[in-house]
């Protein structure tokens, strides 16, 4: 073999000889263990997920309060409902209720006689 081509290789395992002798380069941890990291880490992850079902169950109660309201409106409605269906019905089947509901408004027929009296006061 030529000089030149030993030199070579004595120069190429040398570089890999100094590359390997390099220090690693090390993980910044300020001297905190891994597991004392870790344990950190799911403190954390506990903590958000705590949080996260807590405000969660706070909108389930919230919504449900809602529900619970509206549907209680629903009932008075649909009572309301079946009452005004009722005076409907007597108002199309019976002619006093007519007339009673008329009288009611202020409505008066032709030939009642109509008295004004003045307020005390």
């Amino acid at each position: 073999m030529s000089q030149a081509r030993v030199s070579f290789i004595v120069d190429e395992r040398f570089r890999q000889e100094q590359v390997l002798a390099l220090p690693k380069p090390r993980a910044l941890t300020l001297g905190i263990p891994l597991q004392a990291v870790t344990a950190m880490v799911l403190i954390g992850l506990t903590g958000v997920c705590i949080t996260v079902t807590r405000r969660t169950q706070a909108e389930l109660q919230a919504a449900t309060a809602t529900c619970l309201r509206l549907q209680a409106q629903i009932a008075v409605q649909a009572a309301e409902n079946q009452r005004l269906r009722q005076v409907l019905q007597r108002l199309e089947a019976d002619p006093r209720a007519i007339e009673r509901s008329a009288r009611e408004m202020g409505l008066v027929q032709p030939q009642d006689v109509i008295v004004v009296t003045k307020p005390s006061g």
